[in-house]
């Protein structure tokens, strides 16, 4: 387990860290983070509800996620919880205000 000093920590990093413990949780619920690369969104694809409309798409810089209105009800529900972790996350460093 590492040591964390927030009080030492850049915007960068606490972003960073925010973000890097939400994938973890993510694939703990069973979700694949996809990258595409662009820097701003990842998408979190389940290993269980097959097709694009049935990921979540989490925004990195606004620690946000988003996911259609179609897409079943058990991601609707994974992204809830995942956008809970986030919040539990940004609470851990900061208020996300100072850094967003």
């Amino acid at each position: 387990m590492f040591i964390i000093n927030k009080n030492t920590m850049t915007k960068k990093q606490i972003k960073n860290a925010i973000n890097k413990a939400t994938y973890q949780y993510a694939e703990t619920l069973g979700y694949s983070v996809h990258d595409d690369n662009d820097g701003s969104c990842v998408t979190f694809i389940s290993d269980y509800y097959h097709g694009g409309d049935n990921s979540i798409d989490y925004s990195r810089s606004q620690h946000e996620t988003y996911v259609l209105n179609w897409a079943c009800d058990e991601v609707k529900n994974d992204a809830k919880l995942i956008q809970k972790f986030v919040e539990s996350e940004k609470k851990k460093y900061c208020d996300l205000t100072s850094i967003a």
